[in-house]
């Protein structure tokens, strides 16, 4: 795995930033604990639920978000992987209200608007060698790199293109639970470097304003969820550049097998295509998404994605796989993701 950017010019070394680092800090209790296990109060007012892949992805019909009482806010925590929503009448006041119900609202280094990030249209050569490690086209969860990386993420589109500008998202919890147990155990106790330095040179250079210093993280590779207590891969081709327990070469090998086990994870995938009052609601800590670029105007597309913080990323050995849930609950063969 490589990174590339377009050099230590001097707009870069003579940047000043706006904000300091963001200091890791303890977020208030996960609203998903808070919740009915059984979600009676938000599946009662659905029309239908339609479970779009056997791992991941979850639609919800006949309900608005802006019309959820705090008891189905709370059930809405509980619904792992990514849920969607199609038609909703949601402004961007009742989105900033019912991302503060979940906790502390995060902001991106790059985010103008410290309630929101404005989402375009992206076009270009994602093949292309600038465009390498870019989170634009590549597989990412948001910004991982931070000590407290976002928990729960919401994107409402307000106008898409008739055709292109989709999204795709994977479950990091199935990724885990697809690899040998042997590459498990080799996985666990091991840490993950996340940077931002590559994505703060190439903005600086190209004019963007960002916020913050880049910054350098260690994460368990391997993550355990607070709520599910579910091991998961904590994978993000965009932002780790290294293995902390690995020499060079066996970090950069391994780094290509997890972006590779990643990309051929179809199965383990659902490909949201967006209408202009869609929104996906997903856990950033257990879910990789990427938004496929070019094809399209990308004038057309357009979205507000607001987030809050999470935990610190941790590992408790003592948690469990899927197929190790799926076999003491002696459950059905699939555990469907999006009904967690």
């Amino acid at each position: 795995m490589s990174f590339s950017h377009t050099g230590i010019t001097e707009k870069v070394l003579s940047y000043k930033p706006v904000h300091s680092p963001v200091a890791e800090f303890e977020p208030p209790k996960d609203r998903a604990f808070f919740a009915d296990p059984e979600k009676k109060a938000l599946l009662s007012a659905v029309t239908k639920v339609k479970h779009l892949t056997p791992y991941i992805g979850t639609e919800l019909v006949g309900i608005q978000l802006s019309q959820l009482t705090d008891a189905q806010k709370d059930e809405l925590a509980l619904l792992r992987g990514v849920v969607f929503f199609r038609d909703q009448d949601l402004t961007l006041e009742q989105q900033y209200e019912l991302t503060k119900h979940y906790g502390i609202q995060d902001r991106d280094p790059n985010q103008v608007d410290p309630r929101h990030v404005t989402i375009l249209g992206r076009g270009g050569d994602i093949r292309s060698y600038e465009s390498a490690g870019s989170a634009y086209g590549e597989y990412h969860s948001d910004h991982s790199f931070e000590a407290n990386p976002p928990a729960y993420t919401m994107l409402r589109m307000i106008k898409t293109p008739e055709t292109g500008g989709d999204t795709i998202f994977t479950s990091q919890t199935a990724l885990f639970d697809k690899l040998s147990p042997t590459f498990q155990r080799t996985f666990e106790g091991l840490h993950a470097v996340h940077s931002s330095e590559h994505s703060f040179i190439n903005a600086v250079n190209r004019g963007v304003q960002t916020f913050r210093l880049p910054v350098r993280r260690e994460h368990p590779l391997v993550r355990t969820h607070p709520v599910t207590q579910l091991k998961s891969l904590f994978y993000n081709p965009s932002f780790v550049i290294h293995i902390a327990e690995l020499k060079a070469q066996e970090s950069i090998h391994t780094l290509n097998f997890l972006r590779e086990h990643l990309h051929a994870a179809d199965d383990l995938s659902v490909r949201w295509q967006w209408q202009p009052g869609s929104v996906a609601f997903w856990d950033n800590r257990v879910v990789v998404h990427r938004a496929i670029p070019g094809g399209y105007n990308t004038d057309e597309r357009e979205g507000k994605r607001t987030a809050i913080y999470g935990e610190r990323p941790f590992y408790d050995p003592k948690s469990e796989t899927l197929s190790e849930r799926q076999a003491r609950l002696e459950s059905a063969p699939i555990v469907r993701l999006g009904l967690e």
